[in-house]
């Protein structure tokens, strides 16, 4: 027999909707009222079990339609459970799902971020090589360039040696023909002027031979004797003379040996000025200054 207390606590565990309890509560009307009938059975014997059969009949319909709607409640209560469990799957599986889309994602922020440090390194080292490469090859054209501008400054220093040669040569050789020339007008220049000078020379002592007595016999005219008379009166006397043959000074160079002759001398030739002298400009220089030596005839 099920008591009240009992009910509570299987209505507690069973946790029944309300109209479950409600249904519990009639069965158990119910069972009360036919605990009753029987009972009361002995006092009424025909016609309390006719209305006993009656609603015993009735009860039990009741108890079946009970047990049918607990069945279907079971069902409802298994389906919820199946549904909660679906549900719960879901979210587990959800929470799984998502759980293992999160593990993907972080695994491919991982990839990426790797895949990004390894591009990041990848590409510090290709900057890295070709900045390297930049400065070697900037470096060997530097070299190339500087042993470029030497090879130039060499070439260049070898072909201003080349042609300052060159132009000394060509100024040595330029200087000796100068020289050559140069020696050779003055060999020409010195022959001439020794053939000028002795044709000079000659033509001097030609007019000195032939001036000489003409000089010598006008001034023994312009000559007044001394005491002692001519013997021995035989100086030498240095005149100077103008262009045109005057006078301009004489002077006893070797003396006789007698006062009187050697002044008588000078007197004459200054009383012959002008005296007769080659009118040759070249021949002048010759007759410019005399030495002559007197001897009276």
């Amino acid at each position: 027999m099920v008591t009240g207390g009992s009910s509570r606590r299987l209505l507690k565990k069973q946790h029944l909707s309300p109209v479950a309890l409600g249904l519990a509560v009639l069965l158990h009307a119910l069972l009360f009222g036919i605990m009753f009938i029987k009972v009361d059975s002995h006092l009424k014997p025909v016609a309390v079990v006719k209305a006993t059969q009656i609603k015993v009949d009735k009860s039990v319909d009741i108890i079946e339609a009970s047990t049918v709607e607990n069945s279907e409640l079971e069902k409802r209560k298994e389906k919820k459970k199946a549904i909660e469990r679906e549900k719960r799957r879901k979210i587990v599986a959800e929470k799984k799902r998502r759980a293992e889309k999160e593990r993907k994602r972080k695994a491919e922020a991982k990839r990426k971020k790797e895949e990004k440090i390894k591009k990041a390194k990848a590409e510090k080292k290709r900057k890295k090589e070709a900045k390297k490469k930049a400065a070697l090859k900037k470096k060997k054209a530097a070299k190339e360039k500087a042993r470029k501008k030497a090879e130039a400054k060499k070439k260049k220093e070898a072909e201003r040696k080349k042609k300052l040669a060159e132009e000394k040569k060509r100024k040595a050789a330029a200087d000796k023909k100068r020289k050559a020339e140069k020696e050779r007008k003055r060999k020409e220049a010195k022959m001439r002027e020794q053939m000028e000078a002795k044709d000079k020379e000659l033509r001097a002592r030609q007019a000195m031979s032939k001036f000489i007595p003409r000089i010598q016999k006008k001034v023994q005219i312009s000559w007044r004797y001394p005491p002692r008379g001519p013997e021995g009166c035989n100086p030498t006397v240095r005149v100077n003379l103008a262009p045109d043959g005057k006078v301009l000074s004489a002077r006893i160079v070797k003396s006789s040996g007698d006062s009187f002759c050697d002044e008588s001398v000078e007197k004459a030739f200054r009383q012959a000025s002008p005296i007769p002298i080659p009118l040759d400009p070249e021949l002048y220089a010759e007759f410019k200054i005399i030495d002559f030596p007197f001897r009276p005839q």
